[in-house]
């Protein structure tokens, strides 16, 4: 058994699935620090995150995730 193939299989899907259910804790995390586009409006009424912007993220998930499983079941089976 190849230890760092199963590694592999198991971060992709730990990511994988973190990607698809916290898509937009992803975004924050990765835009944080970065001033918005738009400075207008009340306080707490910040833009949205961006319907694409989600779906990309948990695209990306579902691929890592694929990854992860791929990996893991060649160390398996």
């Amino acid at each position: 058994m190849d230890v760092r193939t199963l590694l592999a299989g198991v971060l992709g899907v730990a990511l994988g699935l973190a990607l698809v259910a916290f898509p937009d804790a992803v975004i924050r995390v990765q835009t944080a620090g970065r001033l918005p586009d738009d400075r207008g409006g009340e306080y707490g009424t910040g833009a949205a995150t961006p319907e694409r912007w989600r779906r990309l993220v948990q695209v990306l998930g579902v691929v890592f995730l694929a990854g992860g499983l791929y990996f893991a079941a060649t160390v398996l089976g």
